[in-house]
């Protein structure tokens, strides 16, 4: 619960930091809509892409130093989870709410719900960030 609670407050700052980053920039040039979208989406992605970052390492942190639960693959059959396979896992839930192949077990569950949560409350931010700048508007400054 404690690790969860760490990488909620990390990912939320890593996030409204690059989104802000982006009004600074944005309120600082006279772009038109299309540059300023194109700023926007790609923060945006980048911040998402760190976020599942951050959680990749706090499963992989899980998984291999505090041993409190697994990424179990489709079939027992299939090779072993990697690293790759744990930024996949963690890019999957944050996006599509752990809809993936792989099946977490343990304190990795709770873990995996907490992200799926954040990951729906930032798409929504971005979402509303985008429309903003799509609007012509300067996020975090414009009323």
């Amino acid at each position: 619960v404690f690790l969860s609670f760490v990488l909620l407050l990390l990912c939320t700052t890593v996030h409204c930091t690059m989104l802000r980053w982006a009004s600074n920039r944005l309120g600082r040039n006279d772009l038109s809509v299309l540059p300023a979208l194109l700023l926007a989406m790609t923060v945006a992605m980048t911040a998402h892409a760190i976020d599942a970052l951050i959680y990749a390492g706090g499963f992989w942190a899980a998984i291999h130093w505090l041993a409190i639960g697994d990424l179990k693959p489709p079939k027992p059959a299939d090779p072993a989870v990697g690293w790759m396979d744990i930024y996949y896992f963690s890019l999957v839930n944050l996006t599509t709410l752990g809809r993936g192949d792989l099946v977490p077990t343990g304190h990795l569950r709770f873990m995996a719900g907490m992200e799926a949560a954040q990951g729906f409350l930032i798409i929504t931010a971005s979402g509303s960030y985008i429309f903003q700048v799509m609007a012509g508007k300067v996020p975090f400054r414009d009323s």
